[in-house]
């Protein structure tokens, strides 16, 4: 294994890998978000989006 392949692998072993089910467990992550439809996306899309113009004006 060439050095370069051995210091990524010791700095992607650096951070703590979650599974999916923890993130579910820990309520960071919705089980069914696959199952929601374009409307209810842009629905959310609109109540999380910030105004980028206000936000650089400030």
């Amino acid at each position: 294994m060439s050095n370069k392949k051995r210091k990524n692998k010791e700095i992607r072993n650096q951070f703590q890998q979650i599974t999916g089910s923890q993130l579910i467990q820990e309520g960071k992550h919705n089980p069914y978000e696959h199952l929601k439809d374009w409307v209810d996306i842009l629905e959310e899309r609109k109540q999380n989006q910030t105004d980028w113009w206000k936000k650089m004006s400030l």
